[in-house]
């Protein structure tokens, strides 16, 4: 896993969510799109959940909370929060 692209991916979903959600949405949308990615490029759990969790500073809890979902479950977490965003 390269790092600093997936650090700038994060980051790059904290940049472009609309500015209506709370700053713990933001992070959840983040998250939850980040862990998406980095399954579907086949990296371990365990992997991306360290990524998160000591280089990124993500909230642990956050992270237990989706890293083991499927594909299926982190879009419709992710379509959630966006819908939430243009009530």
């Amino acid at each position: 896993m390269n790092k600093t692209f997936m650090s700038g991916y994060y980051q790059g979903v904290v940049e472009v969510a609309p500015a209506s959600l709370s700053a713990a949405k933001v992070e959840e949308l983040a998250v939850t799109m980040t862990i998406q990615h980095l399954r579907h490029a086949g990296e371990a759990v365990t992997t991306i959940h360290d990524f998160l969790v000591d280089d990124l500073h993500a909230d642990a809890r956050l992270v237990s909370r989706y890293i083991n979902c499927n594909a299926d479950e982190l879009e419709t977490a992710q379509a959630r929060i966006l819908a939430s965003a243009f009530k």
